[in-house]
């Protein structure tokens, strides 16, 4: 005899998301007066202000920057998808800050090295690794949260969603090909789910009796 089996459904864990204010403190957090902050400030706001994956960071390379017509373009190493992105002032400053002063005058296509020799390209964990280290300074409490640089993407949309940008807009910059792939987000922005919220509509209490 055969026993008809319900397929489990596997719902996608609520993404880890920092508020606005949390977010800027963590920004401020790395010492700028030190060759290593000044690297991890640049790469902070990558995360922060542009949403970009760790893989996309780390593998940044000169030619990825046009100064001339101040443009970002990321080959995101996940989907492949170039990604075109203003190049803002805060963060031109802080990638020009940490290559003429913080930056191993050593010759290499990346962008950012590691703060010892030998230099070399940096390796996945380094940047979600400082960032969770820097959660207690930035007086966060980040207890049964993710706090690598993948929540600062997801704050990013969420925080944006809050801003009430439409989804179109949230995916060119994260890099989706679908907003499919984007709607994960509103599971954590509370703001649009109540607008899906309806009416409890008004019940007389004599319309239970009838169904006892």
């Amino acid at each position: 005899m055969s026993v008809l089996k319900l397929k489990k459904i596997h719902s996608k864990k609520i993404p880890s998301v920092y508020t606005p204010e949390e977010v800027e403190r963590i920004i401020a957090t790395p010492d700028r007066s030190h060759p290593q902050g000044k690297r991890d400030y640049a790469m902070i706001l990558l995360a922060t202000r542009y949403g970009l994956r760790v893989s996309d960071i780390i593998g940044l390379r000169f030619t990825n920057i046009d100064w001339e017509r101040n443009l970002l373009k990321v080959n995101q190493v996940k989907t492949s998808k170039q990604v075109s992105l203003p190049l803002a002032e805060e963060v031109g400053s802080a990638l020009i800050d940490y290559i003429k002063h913080g930056r191993p005058d050593v010759e290499s296509p990346f962008v950012f090295l590691t703060a010892h020799a030998p230099y070399k390209e940096l390796s996945s964990n380094i940047l979600s690794g400082n960032i969770m280290s820097w959660m207690p300074y930035a007086g966060i409490d980040s207890t049964n949260k993710k706090a690598g640089a993948h929540a600062m993407r997801h704050s990013l949309a969420t925080n944006l969603l809050g801003a009430n940008e439409t989804l179109p807009v949230i995916s060119e910059i994260l890099g989706h090909s679908t907003t499919e792939s984007t709607s994960v987000y509103l599971r954590v922005s509370y703001d649009q789910l109540r607008m899906c919220a309806l009416d409890v509509p008004f019940v007389l209490s004599t319309f239970y009796d009838n169904i006892l």
